[in-house]
């Protein structure tokens, strides 16, 4: 690891500049130093943090709220996200799916299963907590309930001012979602296409906890970009909408007919709150100015699912072996993890996107096929799983994989000349 010689310290008055004070506020100083900072404890930052304090860095992981905190999202943890944490997840599992009921504008459903494990729910409470836990252990500096409030890049190093101290580093990972200081700073927010989600949480029903007891709800079609979601945790259900941001009207309604669809009380919804979902764009920037971002704040949400959890795992795990190389002197710059993020990263996000435009330009029949056609479910279990990825579906689909392309644009043009005409887009 490279040294911290040659940083400069604070100056002294000849007055104050005693032998035993001067050591003091030199100790005090490099304490303020970090190899690398980074900001927000959401998967994304307590697995980076983990991971660079096992390769042996000095780490600063600052966290806006007082940890566990509660923090808007689904809960789902799928099968593919969890092969990528690195660590086992079984603590903080209240409830492991198996199946799936599925319907269309709150139509009739069709129960779907699968033999193994889908995905994990949890509470993200629970889990960013359990994972800063885990990065204290491999050695990482956590300051939850202090917030990092302002970003100066000098050449050399960052100085990170939060409301409690200044700490300097030459690497500061923005780890703080679509909205938080980092993804401002470089420009990223700015870029990104946006969609929205409501959702609020409500106690089981009398009598309702075994019907939910391994299976999700999804109600797909009913809102533009988006679908309705019924998540079952240890005791009570997470009930949620999400579509495009234009669409952000029709949230409300929408989790109202959701509600009343499985017979659940809107009224009786707790901790009832709005979020922003970010999807990046080919040029929207990810390290500049010693600032790198990952997850939500890069914007790698998958735009087909709405889940940003695997993004934030798999982007934690990149950023991670491009600090590492350039902190150990291998790298004179942190381009690799901009090269491993266009190789890996944004073919999948891409074709998720082409899904997506192509999915919701006629919802019905591809419900359908997938309410009907065991085949076509399995496949949607082998993504679910991470058994196969976006790029590995499309070759299956051989020569379908150029309609795909060609009708997901048609479909993309459609919607933006439709919102041009509503005044919606530039």
């Amino acid at each position: 690891m490279p040294s911290w010689q040659g940083l400069p310290f604070r100056c002294f008055s000849a007055e104050t500049n005693t032998a035993a004070s001067w050591k003091g506020q030199v100790v005090l100083e490099a304490m303020k130093r970090f190899e690398v900072v980074v900001i927000g404890a959401g998967p994304a930052g307590t697995s980076l943090a983990r991971k660079l304090s096992l390769q042996g860095a000095r780490v600063l992981l600052l966290e806006k709220y007082p940890l566990p905190r509660d923090k808007p999202c689904g809960g789902g943890v799928t099968l593919r996200a969890a092969s990528q944490a690195g660590v086992d997840l079984g603590p903080v599992v209240e409830r492991t799916i198996y199946g799936a009921r599925i319907s269309l504008r709150l139509g009739a459903h069709v129960d779907l299963w699968h033999p193994l494990p889908l995905a994990f729910m949890t509470q993200r409470c629970r889990l960013d907590s359990y994972l800063a836990s885990l990065a204290a252990q491999a050695g990482a500096e956590i300051h939850d309930g202090e917030p990092a409030v302002a970003l100066k890049w000098d050449g050399a190093k960052v100085e990170v001012r939060t409301n409690k101290n200044t700490y300097y580093s030459p690497i500061v990972v923005g780890a703080d979602g679509a909205n938080g200081l980092a993804s401002r700073i470089l420009g990223a927010r700015q870029t990104f296409e946006e969609a929205v989600a409501l959702e609020g949480n409500v106690p089981f029903p009398p009598q309702a906890a075994q019907e939910w007891q391994e299976v999700i709800a999804l109600d797909l079609g009913g809102i533009s970009g988006g679908y309705g979601w019924v998540f079952p945790k240890g005791d009570h259900l997470n009930i949620g909408v999400g579509g495009w941001k234009y669409a952000a009207r029709l949230l409300r309604p929408g989790l109202q007919s959701l509600c009343a669809r499985y017979d659940l009380r809107f009224h009786r919804l707790e901790n009832l709150r709005g979020y922003h979902l970010p999807l990046r764009r080919p040029y929207s920037p990810l390290v500049g100015r010693g600032i790198l971002l990952v997850g939500d704040a890069a914007g790698l949400v998958d735009p087909l699912s709405g889940e940003g959890i695997h993004m934030a795992f798999v982007s934690a795990s990149l950023a991670a072996e491009a600090i590492g190389a350039y902190l150990e002197g291998k790298a004179c710059c942190l381009s690799s993890y901009v090269q491993a993020i266009s190789r890996h990263v944004a073919p999948e996000l891409e074709i998720s996107r082409q899904l997506h435009e192509l999915f919701h330009l006629a919802p019905p029949p591809y419900v359908l096929l997938l309410q009907r056609s065991r085949h076509f479910w399995r496949l949607f279990c082998h993504l679910i799983r991470g058994e196969i990825d976006y790029r590995g579906l499309m070759r299956l689909l051989g020569p379908l994989a150029y309609l795909v392309k060609y009708f997901s644009h048609l479909a993309q043009a459609r919607r933006q000349n439709r919102l041009r005409l509503l005044g919606l887009l530039p």
